[in-house]
């Protein structure tokens, strides 16, 4: 039987449930004192007795209380409610960009530049506010009806100048398809992190799938964390025909292994803006239909319808060679601890 929706958190009628994640619900209200709709997001039940959610989860409402921008999402108020947190959010009329790959297919490479470089003058905001969000993916942006790009979900996101740890040190926290290395490391990161996850997340719209998943059953966690740390990147011009290469050469850049190679996020938002509008972007986005030069696993294809390592890339990065082993066992072992026994227990029988 379905929980029965609460009349009101603090002082905002709820409407109704618009989802539920790892770490609670969200739901539709009304805030009646001014008028206007908003979005409640609440600490679920199971986590309101640790003090390590509760933790992680006002750092969202800290971290987004100290941007006001129009490409982050607004927080409103922060509260209590049956012994839980909330945050009162800014109510968002639009669709995340993770829905809609999964459910149109690829977006144009046009409308793809203009929504990362909206999200990087949100992102850019943040750095300059101390703030590294650490989590940033397609479906952590969302896209409204009146064009704009919000970055959401700060739930994972860290203050460049706060002590504070509430994962353990070694194991890194964040969605492995869009993992930077140096995080994927346990390392300490900073907005180099986060233009990563922007160039992986470029990759994704333009492709369809992320870059360094395969569709088989070697798409495991620790295979796809290895992968961020040694494999060869992607190029989206020699995986789809016709490709832009101005668009491809810079996606490639974001992802560099190495975090001096990356633009900044102001380079980003002035290189994407002629990209963007050479390409006729437009958003909302359009989905197209692209031709690939390299097949597509069935797994990882939409439901609308990784190459050998090479000793270093044009860009220079090394790879791990053997040489280097002892850390890369380290980082496995790391890899292992944050997703539990079955992946030690794969790992050990290697």
């Amino acid at each position: 039987m379905a929980d029965a929706l609460p009349e009101y958190i603090g002082h905002f009628r709820v409407v109704g449930l618009l989802g539920k994640g790892a770490m609670g619900e969200v739901y539709e209200g009304f805030d009646e004192q001014l008028n206007r709709r908003v979005a409640l997001k609440i600490l679920g039940r199971k986590h309101q007795e640790s003090n390590e959610f509760k933790t992680r989860f006002l750092r969202e409402g800290r971290a987004l209380a100290a941007m006001n921008h129009r490409n982050i999402v607004q927080v409103y108020a922060i509260g209590q409610h049956e012994d839980r947190p909330f945050l009162a959010m800014e109510y968002l009329d639009g669709e995340d960009v993770g829905a809609m790959i999964k459910r149109r297919g690829p977006l144009h490479p046009g409308d793809a530049a203009e929504i990362i470089r909206q999200a990087a003058v949100g992102l850019a905001e943040a750095q300059r506010a101390g703030v590294v969000h650490r989590d940033v993916k397609p479906s952590n942006l969302v896209v409204t009806r009146q064009g704009e790009v919000k970055v959401t979900d700060f739930g994972l996101a860290k203050a460049l100048q706060e002590d504070l740890s509430i994962t353990a040190t070694g194991v890194f926290v964040g969605t492995p398809d869009y993992l930077a290395p140096e995080q994927a490391m346990g390392e300490e990161v900073d907005a180099r992190a986060d233009v990563y996850a922007l160039g992986c997340s470029l990759f994704h719209m333009c492709s369809g799938y992320p870059p360094f998943r395969k569709g088989g059953a070697d798409d495991h966690y620790t295979a796809v964390v290895r992968r961020h740390l040694k494999a060869e990147r992607p190029q989206l011009k020699y995986e789809i025909e016709g490709f832009d290469p101005e668009l491809s050469d810079l996606c490639r850049r974001m992802m560099s292994r190495r975090p001096d190679v990356r633009p900044t996020f102001d380079e980003l938002v002035a290189l994407l803006g002629p990209i963007a509008q050479r390409l006729g972007a437009q958003v909302p986005p359009r989905h197209v239909e692209v031709r690939r030069l390299t097949p597509v696993p069935p797994a990882l294809r939409t439901t609308r319808s990784d190459g050998p390592v090479e000793p270093a890339d044009d860009l220079g990065e090394p790879v791990f060679r053997r040489g280097r082993s002892v850390t890369l066992v380290a980082v496995v072992l790391g890899v292992a601890l944050g997703v539990g026994a079955t992946v030690a227990v794969m790992m050990a029988m290697r």
